[in-house]
Protein backbone atom coordinates (compact mmCIF):
# COMPACT_ATOMS: atom_id res chain seq x y z
CA UNK A 1 0.00 0.00 0.00
CA UNK A 2 1.65 3.20 -1.22
CA UNK A 3 0.35 6.77 -1.31
CA UNK A 4 1.62 8.93 -4.16
CA UNK A 5 1.81 12.61 -3.26
CA UNK A 6 1.50 14.85 -6.34
CA UNK A 7 2.76 18.33 -5.50
CA UNK A 8 2.97 20.98 -8.20
CA UNK A 9 5.46 23.71 -7.37
CA UNK A 10 5.69 27.13 -8.98
CA UNK A 11 7.96 29.66 -7.26
CA UNK A 12 7.11 28.37 -3.80
CA UNK A 13 10.40 26.71 -2.91
CA UNK A 14 10.65 27.90 0.69
CA UNK A 15 7.08 26.87 1.52
CA UNK A 16 7.58 23.56 -0.31
CA UNK A 17 10.58 22.82 1.89
CA UNK A 18 8.47 23.24 5.03
CA UNK A 19 5.67 21.17 3.49
CA UNK A 20 7.86 18.18 2.59
CA UNK A 21 9.68 18.17 5.91
CA UNK A 22 6.37 18.23 7.78
CA UNK A 23 5.23 15.10 5.91
CA UNK A 24 8.35 13.18 6.89
CA UNK A 25 8.09 14.44 10.47
CA UNK A 26 4.64 12.91 11.00
CA UNK A 27 4.04 10.09 8.51
CA UNK A 28 5.88 7.06 9.90
CA UNK A 29 3.40 4.18 9.47
CA UNK A 30 2.28 4.40 5.83
CA UNK A 31 4.55 3.95 2.81
CA UNK A 32 4.49 6.88 0.42
CA UNK A 33 6.31 8.55 -2.43
CA UNK A 34 6.42 12.28 -3.04
CA UNK A 35 6.51 13.46 -6.62
CA UNK A 36 7.33 17.16 -6.93
CA UNK A 37 6.43 18.61 -10.33
CA UNK A 38 8.23 21.91 -10.79
CA UNK A 39 6.26 24.01 -13.25
CA UNK A 40 9.24 25.96 -14.61
CA UNK A 41 9.85 28.04 -11.51
CA UNK A 42 12.01 31.15 -11.77
CA UNK A 43 13.00 31.40 -8.09
CA UNK A 44 15.39 29.14 -6.17
CA UNK A 45 12.92 26.24 -6.19
CA UNK A 46 15.16 23.86 -8.14
CA UNK A 47 17.98 24.21 -5.63
CA UNK A 48 15.56 23.57 -2.76
CA UNK A 49 13.95 20.61 -4.53
CA UNK A 50 17.35 19.07 -5.25
CA UNK A 51 18.13 19.32 -1.56
CA UNK A 52 14.84 17.66 -0.62
CA UNK A 53 15.29 14.74 -3.01
CA UNK A 54 18.86 14.30 -1.77
CA UNK A 55 17.78 14.18 1.87
CA UNK A 56 14.65 12.07 1.37
CA UNK A 57 14.83 8.95 -0.79
CA UNK A 58 11.01 8.80 -1.02
CA UNK A 59 10.93 12.18 -2.75
CA UNK A 60 11.62 12.63 -6.45
CA UNK A 61 11.17 15.53 -8.82
CA UNK A 62 10.10 16.29 -12.37
CA UNK A 63 11.24 19.60 -13.88
CA UNK A 64 9.02 20.75 -16.72
CA UNK A 65 10.62 22.53 -19.66
CA UNK A 66 7.47 24.56 -20.31
CA UNK A 67 4.94 25.97 -17.86
CA UNK A 68 1.68 24.03 -18.12
CA UNK A 69 -1.68 24.10 -16.38
CA UNK A 70 -2.04 22.82 -12.82
CA UNK A 71 -4.12 19.94 -14.16
CA UNK A 72 -1.59 18.91 -16.78
CA UNK A 73 1.27 19.09 -14.28
CA UNK A 74 -0.62 16.77 -11.90
CA UNK A 75 -1.38 14.34 -14.72
CA UNK A 76 2.32 14.23 -15.59
CA UNK A 77 3.11 13.49 -11.98
CA UNK A 78 0.45 10.78 -11.90
CA UNK A 79 1.93 9.04 -14.94
CA UNK A 80 5.22 8.83 -13.06
CA UNK A 81 3.66 7.51 -9.84
CA UNK A 82 3.11 3.98 -8.56
CA UNK A 83 0.81 4.35 -5.55
CA UNK A 84 -2.56 2.67 -5.07
CA UNK A 85 -3.66 5.98 -3.56
CA UNK A 86 -3.21 9.44 -5.05
CA UNK A 87 -2.92 12.59 -2.96
CA UNK A 88 -3.10 15.83 -4.94
CA UNK A 89 -1.69 18.46 -2.62
CA UNK A 90 -0.52 22.06 -2.72
CA UNK A 91 2.97 22.98 -1.48
CA UNK A 92 1.43 25.32 1.12
CA UNK A 93 0.04 22.44 3.21
CA UNK A 94 1.79 21.76 6.52
CA UNK A 95 1.23 18.48 8.36
CA UNK A 96 0.70 18.85 12.11
CA UNK A 97 -0.25 15.22 12.82
CA UNK A 98 -0.32 11.81 11.06
CA UNK A 99 -3.11 11.70 8.47
CA UNK A 100 -2.61 9.00 5.87
CA UNK A 101 -3.57 5.94 7.92
CA UNK A 102 -6.96 7.30 9.00
CA UNK A 103 -7.77 8.78 5.60
CA UNK A 104 -6.96 5.51 3.82
CA UNK A 105 -9.08 3.64 6.36
CA UNK A 106 -11.97 5.96 5.46
CA UNK A 107 -11.62 5.25 1.75
CA UNK A 108 -11.54 1.50 2.35
CA UNK A 109 -14.29 1.24 4.96
CA UNK A 110 -16.88 3.78 3.84
CA UNK A 111 -19.29 2.68 1.13
CA UNK A 112 -18.80 4.57 -2.15
CA UNK A 113 -16.36 7.09 -0.69
CA UNK A 114 -14.39 8.50 -3.62
CA UNK A 115 -12.30 11.29 -2.11
CA UNK A 116 -11.51 12.62 1.35
CA UNK A 117 -9.78 15.57 3.00
CA UNK A 118 -8.96 16.62 6.58
CA UNK A 119 -10.02 20.00 7.92
CA UNK A 120 -8.15 22.85 6.22
CA UNK A 121 -7.16 25.32 8.91
CA UNK A 122 -5.33 28.59 8.36
CA UNK A 123 -2.32 29.78 10.32
CA UNK A 124 -4.83 31.30 12.73
CA UNK A 125 -6.20 27.83 13.44
CA UNK A 126 -9.60 28.63 11.94
CA UNK A 127 -11.35 26.32 9.48
CA UNK A 128 -11.20 27.65 5.90
CA UNK A 129 -14.82 27.09 4.97
CA UNK A 130 -14.59 29.14 1.77
CA UNK A 131 -12.74 26.26 0.08
CA UNK A 132 -15.77 23.97 0.41
CA UNK A 133 -18.02 25.29 -2.32
CA UNK A 134 -21.34 24.50 -3.97
CA UNK A 135 -21.21 23.62 -7.66
CA UNK A 136 -21.47 26.70 -9.90
CA UNK A 137 -24.85 27.81 -11.21
CA UNK A 138 -26.50 30.71 -13.02
CA UNK A 139 -27.93 31.92 -9.71
CA UNK A 140 -24.47 31.71 -8.11
CA UNK A 141 -23.01 33.98 -10.79
CA UNK A 142 -25.77 36.57 -10.41
CA UNK A 143 -25.69 36.58 -6.61
CA UNK A 144 -21.95 36.54 -6.02
CA UNK A 145 -19.97 37.44 -9.15
CA UNK A 146 -22.08 40.09 -10.88
CA UNK A 147 -22.75 43.78 -10.36
CA UNK A 148 -25.45 42.82 -7.87
CA UNK A 149 -23.17 40.77 -5.59
CA UNK A 150 -22.93 43.52 -2.96
CA UNK A 151 -26.65 43.10 -2.25
CA UNK A 152 -26.44 39.36 -1.57
CA UNK A 153 -22.93 38.42 -0.41
CA UNK A 154 -23.72 39.05 3.27
CA UNK A 155 -26.82 36.84 3.31
CA UNK A 156 -25.93 33.69 5.26
CA UNK A 157 -28.92 31.89 3.77
CA UNK A 158 -27.95 32.62 0.16
CA UNK A 159 -24.25 31.97 0.75
CA UNK A 160 -25.01 28.55 2.23
CA UNK A 161 -27.54 27.60 -0.43
CA UNK A 162 -25.66 28.74 -3.53
CA UNK A 163 -22.00 29.46 -2.74
CA UNK A 164 -20.36 27.44 0.04
CA UNK A 165 -21.26 24.60 2.36
CA UNK A 166 -21.87 26.23 5.74
CA UNK A 167 -23.61 23.11 6.99
CA UNK A 168 -20.38 21.17 7.52
CA UNK A 169 -20.19 20.34 11.22
CA UNK A 170 -16.47 20.73 11.80
CA UNK A 171 -16.80 19.70 15.45
CA UNK A 172 -18.46 16.32 14.86
CA UNK A 173 -15.17 14.40 14.92
CA UNK A 174 -16.58 12.23 12.15
CA UNK A 175 -16.92 12.22 8.37
CA UNK A 176 -18.96 15.10 6.99
CA UNK A 177 -20.13 14.68 3.41
CA UNK A 178 -19.97 17.57 0.96
CA UNK A 179 -20.27 18.26 -2.77
CA UNK A 180 -16.67 19.10 -3.51
CA UNK A 181 -13.28 19.58 -1.90
CA UNK A 182 -10.29 21.58 -3.12
CA UNK A 183 -7.19 20.09 -4.69
CA UNK A 184 -5.21 21.84 -1.99
CA UNK A 185 -5.57 18.35 -0.47
CA UNK A 186 -7.54 15.60 -2.21
CA UNK A 187 -6.94 11.93 -1.46
CA UNK A 188 -8.49 9.34 -3.76
CA UNK A 189 -7.57 5.94 -5.18
CA UNK A 190 -5.60 5.36 -8.33
CA UNK A 191 -8.56 3.42 -9.74
CA UNK A 192 -11.04 6.27 -9.19
CA UNK A 193 -8.65 8.92 -10.52
CA UNK A 194 -8.17 6.95 -13.74
CA UNK A 195 -11.85 6.04 -13.96
CA UNK A 196 -12.79 9.74 -13.81
CA UNK A 197 -10.37 10.63 -16.58
CA UNK A 198 -7.70 12.26 -14.37
CA UNK A 199 -7.59 16.07 -14.33
CA UNK A 200 -8.77 18.14 -17.28
CA UNK A 201 -5.89 20.15 -18.75
CA UNK A 202 -8.30 22.51 -20.53
CA UNK A 203 -8.59 24.45 -17.26
CA UNK A 204 -5.66 26.86 -17.28
CA UNK A 205 -6.38 28.06 -13.77
CA UNK A 206 -9.41 27.69 -11.45
CA UNK A 207 -12.23 25.10 -11.49
CA UNK A 208 -9.97 22.15 -12.24
CA UNK A 209 -10.70 20.75 -8.78
CA UNK A 210 -14.40 21.59 -9.10
CA UNK A 211 -14.51 19.64 -12.36
CA UNK A 212 -12.63 16.66 -10.89
CA UNK A 213 -14.97 16.51 -7.88
CA UNK A 214 -18.02 16.83 -10.14
CA UNK A 215 -16.91 13.74 -12.04
CA UNK A 216 -16.03 11.80 -8.89
CA UNK A 217 -19.33 12.85 -7.33
CA UNK A 218 -21.32 11.18 -10.12
CA UNK A 219 -20.56 7.74 -8.69
CA UNK A 220 -18.97 8.35 -5.30
CA UNK A 221 -19.35 10.43 -2.18
CA UNK A 222 -16.86 13.07 -1.03
CA UNK A 223 -16.09 13.72 2.61
CA UNK A 224 -14.20 15.80 5.16
CA UNK A 225 -12.71 13.92 8.12
CA UNK A 226 -13.29 16.41 10.91
CA UNK A 227 -11.14 14.40 13.33
CA UNK A 228 -8.03 15.40 11.36
CA UNK A 229 -6.55 18.72 10.29
CA UNK A 230 -3.73 20.31 8.30
CA UNK A 231 -2.45 23.85 8.18
CA UNK A 232 -3.12 25.52 4.85
CA UNK A 233 -1.32 28.78 4.11
CA UNK A 234 -3.53 29.41 1.05
CA UNK A 235 -2.88 31.12 -2.30
CA UNK A 236 0.90 31.24 -2.02
CA UNK A 237 1.43 31.15 -5.79
CA UNK A 238 -0.80 34.19 -6.37
CA UNK A 239 0.55 36.81 -3.99
CA UNK A 240 0.58 39.86 -6.22
CA UNK A 241 -0.93 43.31 -6.03
CA UNK A 242 -1.52 43.37 -9.77
CA UNK A 243 -4.03 40.52 -9.87
CA UNK A 244 -6.74 42.09 -12.05
CA UNK A 245 -6.47 39.14 -14.45
CA UNK A 246 -7.51 36.57 -11.82
CA UNK A 247 -11.18 37.57 -12.07
CA UNK A 248 -11.16 37.08 -15.84
CA UNK A 249 -9.53 33.68 -15.65
CA UNK A 250 -11.95 32.64 -12.91
CA UNK A 251 -15.05 33.56 -14.93
CA UNK A 252 -13.72 31.98 -18.12
CA UNK A 253 -13.03 28.77 -16.21
CA UNK A 254 -16.57 28.85 -14.87
CA UNK A 255 -17.84 29.07 -18.45
CA UNK A 256 -15.60 26.12 -19.36
CA UNK A 257 -17.10 24.13 -16.49
CA UNK A 258 -20.64 24.91 -17.74
CA UNK A 259 -19.63 23.92 -21.29
CA UNK A 260 -18.24 20.58 -20.10
CA UNK A 261 -20.83 19.59 -17.54
CA UNK A 262 -24.12 21.43 -18.13
CA UNK A 263 -26.46 21.95 -21.07
CA UNK A 264 -25.63 24.20 -23.99
CA UNK A 265 -28.60 26.37 -23.05
CA UNK A 266 -27.21 27.08 -19.57
CA UNK A 267 -23.81 27.86 -21.06
CA UNK A 268 -25.34 30.40 -23.47
CA UNK A 269 -27.19 32.07 -20.60
CA UNK A 270 -24.01 32.33 -18.53
CA UNK A 271 -22.03 33.78 -21.45
CA UNK A 272 -24.76 36.38 -22.03
CA UNK A 273 -24.80 37.32 -18.36
CA UNK A 274 -21.02 37.61 -18.24
CA UNK A 275 -20.93 39.95 -21.24
CA UNK A 276 -23.89 42.02 -20.06
CA UNK A 277 -22.42 42.36 -16.60
CA UNK A 278 -18.99 43.54 -17.76
CA UNK A 279 -20.40 45.99 -20.32
CA UNK A 280 -22.77 47.43 -17.74
CA UNK A 281 -19.96 47.87 -15.22
CA UNK A 282 -17.74 49.58 -17.81
CA UNK A 283 -20.62 51.87 -18.78
CA UNK A 284 -21.09 52.83 -15.14
CA UNK A 285 -17.38 53.49 -14.80
CA UNK A 286 -17.52 55.86 -17.78
CA UNK A 287 -20.09 57.88 -15.87
CA UNK A 288 -17.90 57.73 -12.77
CA UNK A 289 -14.96 58.96 -14.84
CA UNK A 290 -16.90 62.11 -15.72
CA UNK A 291 -17.46 62.60 -12.00
CA UNK A 292 -13.80 61.98 -11.19
CA UNK A 293 -14.61 58.78 -9.27
CA UNK A 294 -13.51 56.06 -11.67
CA UNK A 295 -12.16 52.76 -10.36
CA UNK A 296 -9.14 52.03 -12.57
CA UNK A 297 -8.68 48.53 -11.14
CA UNK A 298 -12.31 47.62 -11.85
CA UNK A 299 -12.05 48.97 -15.41
CA UNK A 300 -8.88 47.04 -16.09
CA UNK A 301 -10.38 43.84 -14.64
CA UNK A 302 -13.47 43.85 -16.86
CA UNK A 303 -11.63 44.99 -19.99
CA UNK A 304 -9.31 42.04 -19.51
CA UNK A 305 -12.25 39.67 -19.08
CA UNK A 306 -13.92 40.89 -22.27
CA UNK A 307 -10.68 40.70 -24.22
CA UNK A 308 -10.03 37.12 -23.11
CA UNK A 309 -13.66 36.15 -23.66
CA UNK A 310 -13.54 37.16 -27.33
CA UNK A 311 -10.16 35.48 -27.79
CA UNK A 312 -11.66 32.26 -26.44
CA UNK A 313 -15.16 32.36 -27.95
Amino acid sequence: MIVSFLIVNYNTGTILNDCINSIFNFEKEVDFEIIIIDNKSTDDSITIINGLTKNHSAAKSISLNDKVSFSEANNIGFENSIGEYVLIMNPDIIFTEPLLGKLIFNLNSQKNLGAVIPLLNGKDGLFQRRYFQRYPSIIQFILFYSLFAKFFEKSNYLVNKYLQNNELNINSGDLEFTEQIPCAFLLTTRKIFQECGKMDASYKIFFEDVDLCFRINKNYRIAVDTSLKVEHLGGSSFKTSDDYWLHGRFILSMINFFHKNYSGFKTIILKSLVLSNSYLILFMEKINTLLGKEDEYRIRKHKYLLSEFYKTY
